[in-house]
């Protein structure tokens, strides 16, 4: 396995992703050390913080994430319904990350922009405060022309070149109905065969009569008594 390819399974991303990483960290380092050389001002500076994450997490958060579906919601339902369209560029990245990126502007230098602060920033730093306005409008219609330019140059690639095009099929007369082809007669079907009759039914055997009663048989008379004999 090469190096860079080892680096990417064990690291998930490439080495810019790494140094991009490691600058961002650095430059809040900077931000944090800057705090503490004035130490009247970290807890403020803290509060600040808190604060921001609060608002950002409770109420921008939900907020901007509604303003995006409804802005955005409908043109990717389209752009995903057309997207056999090899034409078809879905516009939602170049709006929105202007947009984004505008706003965070925004967020950070409102008190600058709206000339909040004048007073502040002239007895801090000795310097007028002028010209933020026009700088942010500057920079937003910067990042929204370079958008506008990719979003366009991403529909010339995306286009199909003008000779792929299919050409249109031509007028044609309506070819009348074919006739219907004439049936094959069907084979005569053979006689099916007769039914053979049920057998008849047997008769009954015939009752064996009763045998006679037998008649019972006569009485013995008894025998005569005998005489006496003389004395």
């Amino acid at each position: 396995m090469r190096p860079l390819s080892r680096f990417k399974s064990l690291y998930g991303a490439g080495p810019l992703h790494l140094l991009a990483l490691l600058a961002s960290f650095a430059i809040a380092a900077a931000a944090v050390v800057g705090w503490f050389q004035r130490p009247r001002d970290v807890v403020s500076v803290l509060i600040w913080f808190a604060a921001a994450i609060v608002l950002h997490d409770a109420v921008l958060l939900p907020l901007y994430s509604l303003l995006d579906r409804i802005a955005f919601g409908r043109v990717g339902r389209r752009a995903g319904r057309g997207r056999e369209l090899s034409h078809l560029v879905n516009p939602t990245p170049y709006i929105r990350i202007p947009v984004v990126l505008s706003g965070l502007l925004f967020a950070v230098f409102f008190p600058v922009i709206l000339g909040l602060g004048t007073q502040t920033e002239l007895s801090a730093t000795g310097i007028p405060e002028s010209g933020y306005l026009a700088r942010w409008l500057l920079a937003s219609g910067v990042m929204f022309a370079v958008a506008g330019v990719s979003y366009a140059a991403a529909v010339a690639r995306a286009r199909p070149p003008a000779g792929s095009a299919a050409p249109a099929s031509p007028v044609t007369t309506a070819t009348p109905p074919a006739s219907p082809a004439p049936t094959t007669p069907s084979a005569p079907t053979m006689p099916s065969a007769p039914a053979t009759p049920p057998a008849p039914a047997t008769p009954p055997a015939p009752a064996t009569p009763p045998a006679p009663a037998t008649a019972p048989a006569p009485a013995t008379p008894p025998a005569p008594a005998t005489p006496p004999a003389p004395g």
